[in-house]
């Protein structure tokens, strides 16, 4: 009977080419099938060229869209003065990172609301994302970005250095006071080594999860349960700014700004091989990989009294209200949660945005991670605690990291954060207040 079936089928297929043949008809161009018209997208961006891989992936999917990167300073004023000025020279920009403060960008119109756009997009209905992985940049029913990347961050660590001093590599589990104690132990004034870089990335990073793993705060940034307040001024969290202040007064593994530039500033970059600790994401990885003259590794951030945390950052992908692309624009950003894009951000030292089991699997299998203590990769899954502000009102007014670095890194005296604090509390409080009664009933 399928033999049978078969047979008709091939006769009329002949039949109808035998037709198509005899005819005179010439297909009109009309009838052909139209290629899209060619877009090029304008991404503002302070990403270097690592990321065209990215961009020629895309292409390659849409081979109708190119992506043309627009450099900009990771300052939200910078990025907004340039989005003005593309639009008034008649070029406007499609899309952009954003440093932090959403709210500025939407109190300003320049944002378009993303959620009709992914409620209509079928690529993430099969896709499962973290619970709570758009709060973040969500804002009175609409949402203002997301989520380009989740970067998380480690201990980064010279083996070598650590070798020499006779330390071995500490296990995951290792402590605060492990932490200070290694530093401690592989410092060497007169060889120029010191236990931690002279980096601003222990202010930013090590410093407020730390707070969070003793049970000091809540959220990173020192911001309360509600996202209301900074909790920078309490007394257990002034201690925790003193703790790190000492590496630098007291036990020496760490220089101040002064004493760094007596010795050439070498100790302000890890990469020179004369510190043990630095604090890394996908910014230093792929470099790391690429130049480093000693043996490196990763480490989890230490355990607190409470927890253990990892520190991560959803870097803010928008799409500019000023768009004359939109719905090009909004493929470039359902691109970023495809599996092909998710994997290029592994490799590139990221963590995978969609929880996705070939996603988890291909840890193992990213270059970047051979060799490497790929267990403290796969922790940053799951205790991972991400940077708020996006959506807090005068989040970029919260001069949080610019006082600590004074207190630690110029011995300025660690009272002077509460008055700044309390009337950062003030000022955020009578923001949340205004755009609350602006916002639509």
């Amino acid at each position: 009977m399928k033999n049978k079936h078969r047979v008709v089928g091939s006769l009329l297929l002949t039949l109808v080419l035998v037709l198509v043949s005899c005819s005179s008809y010439t297909p009109k161009p009309s009838d052909k099938i139209q290629e899209p018209a060619p877009v090029k997208l304008r991404l503002l961006t302070w990403a270097d060229d690592r990321y065209q891989q990215l961009y020629d992936m895309f292409h390659e999917r849409y081979p109708w869209i190119t992506i043309e990167p627009v450099m900009v300073q990771a300052n939200d004023s910078t990025i907004m003065a340039k989005i003005e000025e593309l639009e008034k020279a008649g070029t406007p920009a499609d899309l952009t990172w954003i440093a932090g403060d959403l709210l500025t960008y939407e109190q300003k119109g320049m944002l378009a609301n993303l959620k009709p756009y992914m409620d209509n997009d079928e690529s993430f209905q099969d896709k499962v994302l973290p619970d709570g992985y758009f709060d973040t940049m969500n804002f009175h029913g609409s949402r203002l970005a997301v989520p380009f990347v989740d970067v998380p961050m480690w201990i980064v660590v010279n083996k070598d250095l650590l070798a020499k001093h006779g330390v071995q590599m500490p296990p995951n589990t290792w402590s605060f006071d492990d932490f200070r104690y290694i530093a401690k132990q592989v410092t060497d004034p007169g060889a120029g080594e010191y236990g931690l870089t002279t980096s601003n990335e222990f202010v930013m990073r090590l410093l407020p999860l730390k707070a969070a793993a003793d049970g000091h705060v809540p959220n990173l940034a020192y911001m309360n349960e509600a996202m209301t307040k900074s909790l920078l001024d309490m007394p257990a969290v002034l201690d925790d700014v003193r703790w790190l202040t000492e590496f630098v007064t007291k036990d020496g593994s760490m220089l101040s700004w002064y004493r760094s530039a007596q010795e050439g500033d070498l100790v302000k970059n890890f990469m020179n091989g004369k510190t043990a600790f630095e604090i890394g994401g996908d910014w230093l990885l792929p470099r790391l990989q690429r130049e480093a003259k000693f043996n490196w590794d990763i480490l989890p951030f230490p355990r607190g009294k409470l927890n253990q945390y990892s520190f991560h950052i959803y870097g803010p992908l928008a799409l500019l209200s000023s768009s004359e692309h939109k719905e090009e624009a909004y493929e470039w950003i359902s691109f970023q949660f495809e599996l092909e894009a998710q994997k290029w951000k592994i490799d590139e030292g990221a963590n995978a945005s969609v929880i996705d089991p070939e996603l988890t699997d291909y840890i193992d299998k990213a270059p970047i991670w051979q060799g490497r203590n790929i267990e403290a990769v796969k922790m940053t899954k799951d205790n991972g605690l991400v940077l708020p502000g996006a959506t807090i009102p005068g989040f970029s007014d919260y001069n949080w990291v610019n006082m600590i670095n004074e207190i630690v890194f110029n011995n300025y005296d660690v009272n002077h954060l509460i008055p700044e604090t309390e009337a950062w509390n003030k000022k955020t409080q009578q923001l949340r207040e205004q755009w609350q009664k602006a916002a639509p009933k």
